[in-house]
């Protein structure tokens, strides 16, 4: 976890400083035999490289372990199984949030959200020629996942079926089965959510795609969110995590420019109240008086609660976080959280900022700068099919999307047995 903030906190300060301005910023993806370390990344004039290790791929063969490279390679997903390649806020620089005039429609991101969608689509574009010199075909990897791993670990119902195309079709013949097919999965999955079965004459009823938003969790209070509306808690976290505060601003590690409060504190221990201008005493005590700090008796700033402080930093640098994949310590004390007003939760499959990216690629209706793949080839009004690269690029968003929906439903279930065996 503390190699990943340091490694994100590279990229993020990169593009901070400005130096992308004097650069062309992109990825260059490798896999090496003999690798000393299974990933390896740095940044080297703009470019992130990657490597991955090829004889970790090979002799790790499993269709199930191939697919999770997904996650312990690339890094589709994090720690909380929550997808993690979608924009946030806190990801862009001040002139990302400051310059230009957006739309309230649009998707809005920055500079290190195309970089990691770049790395992304490379990954995947590499990786997919990988399995097939062992046997597998990427396809065929993700329906060994959903028609029989999934079922045999986790109980959901041996007729789940994903249908994937052949390997020598055209990627727009390709689309044109995958397309459908992510619909079909996202459905069975809400009709097991619902019913505990898949019934696939009820499933071929319901005509048109499902909502991304309306596919419920099998777990209850399975998404943490900051409560935004509350004014109070929208300056607490501004006082903790904002890179705008002035609390960082503070002798002797004036110069070592903490990005927040909260960085601060964990990096340093002696943090001296007196140090700190009479301007800047309102804000430390009003976060004395409601607890998350305090001065002990060499005057020194200590957190008074560091679970609640964590939770906090969690939700806000990646606007959610997943109850369910903390220790029960913490989970108390989100639901302190909760019942204090400061955060709430919800129920989907997927949280609010998964919605927003799969939505992004989906469904233009919902932001005007998006992809909108489910209009172009669902109701095929998709690109002339001699525009080749088009329909590659577009199929390899489909099988991303894919994975990540898998993802997020071997998640659901995995929660969901382990609450029910608790």
């Amino acid at each position: 976890m503390a190699a990943k903030r340091q490694y994100q906190q590279s990229i993020e300060d990169f593009f901070d400083s400005g130096s992308s301005s004097s650069f062309e910023y992109g990825v260059a993806i490798s896999y090496p035999e003999n690798a000393s370390k299974t990933k390896h990344a740095w940044i080297e004039q703009g470019t992130v490289h990657y490597e991955f290790s090829l004889d970790y791929i090979k002799e790790n063969n499993h269709p199930h372990i191939l697919y999770r490279n997904f996650k312990t390679l690339f890094e589709y997903m994090d720690e909380q199984n929550i997808v993690g390649l979608t924009s946030k806020e806190n990801q862009l620089g001040i002139f990302e949030r400051t310059l230009g005039v957006r739309s309230k429609t649009e998707y809005v991101y920055g500079v290190a959200f195309t970089q990691l969608e770049m790395a992304s689509m490379g990954q995947i574009f590499t990786y997919s020629n990988i399995p097939k010199g062992l046997g597998h075909s990427l396809e065929d990897i993700l329906k060994a996942v959903f028609n029989n791993i999934l079922p045999e670990l986790y109980d959901l119902p041996s007729n789940a079926n994903l249908t994937v195309p052949t390997a020598n079709a055209s990627a727009l013949e390709k689309i044109r089965i995958i397309a459908p097919e992510f619909e079909s999965i996202l459905k069975q999955y809400k009709l097991f959510v619902e019913n505990k079965q898949i019934d696939f004459e009820l499933l071929q009823m319901s005509s048109g795609p499902t909502a991304i938003k309306d596919i419920s969790s099998l777990n209850s209070n399975k998404y943490i969110y900051i409560n935004k509306d509350v004014q109070e808690v929208n300056f607490l976290t501004h006082l903790l995590f904002s890179d705008q505060t002035m609390l960082t601003y503070v002798d002797p590690f004036k110069d070592k420019k903490y990005r927040n409060f909260v960085d601060l504190l964990v990096k340093e221990e002696e943090i001296k109240f007196g140090n700190y201008e009479e301007y800047q005493h309102e804000n430390l005590n009003y976060l004395i008086d409601k607890n998350y700090i305090s001065a002990d008796e060499n005057n020194n700033i200590k957190v008074t609660n560091w679970n609640r402080i964590l939770i906090l930093r969690d939700v806000f640098e990646n606007e959610v976080a997943s109850l369910h994949h903390y220790p029960a310590d913490i989970q108390d004390e989100v639901i302190n959280m909760s019942n204090d007003g400061i955060v709430y939760f919800g129920n989907s499959l997927f949280s609010v900022p998964e919605q927003n990216y799969f939505n992004y690629y989906l469904n233009k209706s919902e932001f005007t700068n998006g992809h909108d793949l489910r209009n172009s080839y669902l109701h095929g009004t998709q690109a002339n099919p001699t525009e080749i690269h088009l329909h590659e690029n577009s199929y390899l968003l489909y099988l991303k999307i894919l994975i990540l929906a898998i993802f997020k439903i071997e998640d659901d279930l995995f929660i969901y047995k382990k609450l029910m065996a608790n």
